[in-house]
């Protein structure tokens, strides 16, 4: 899905560059599908990289947690993971919501806002869930670092 909402993104802004160079006029909804195909491919690439264990997170403190510890603190990183994502899902379901009952509308393509926000609550829904899953079930969690064939 990523990879796709990404090579969708990079076809319409090479067609608006080149229509807008060599014929002097760009591709009409260029621009904004391909945010729309920005939103899809980053919300995507976040579950990819929940998926993987490969989001950033600052290491310079890891001298603090002893051996030992590192289990426990990696269990309950994955908690505040998973309850920081679950506020980030509610923020973005009031959004669409929101945005549903006003019946917001692009004004250049005239399509529904919503059923592209809704890849918002979605991406940061699952990655909540999986969140969860690693911090109760610890050993499904990726090794940091190391991705998924």
């Amino acid at each position: 899905m990523a990879f796709v909402a990404f090579v969708a993104m990079t076809v319409a802004l090479s067609a608006d560059v080149i229509g807008r160079e060599v014929f002097s006029e760009g591709v009409f909804g260029a621009v904004r599908f391909s945010l729309f195909a920005l939103i899809l491919c980053a919300m995507a690439g976040f579950g990819l990289a929940t998926a993987n264990g490969a989001h950033l997170r600052p290491r310079f403190l890891d001298f603090l947690t002893e051996r030992t510890l590192r289990r426990p603190a990696a269990r309950a990183g994955n908690l505040l993971s998973a309850i920081i994502l679950g506020t980030f899902v509610y923020a973005a379901w009031k959004m669409v919501s929101f945005s549903l009952v006003i019946g917001e509308t692009d004004l250049m393509l005239g399509i529904p806002m919503w059923p592209i926000q809704m890849a918002i609550p979605v991406g940061f829904g699952l990655s909540a869930i999986r969140y969860l899953i690693y911090a109760l079930y610890p050993d499904l969690a990726p090794e940091e670092g190391v991705l998924a064939e």
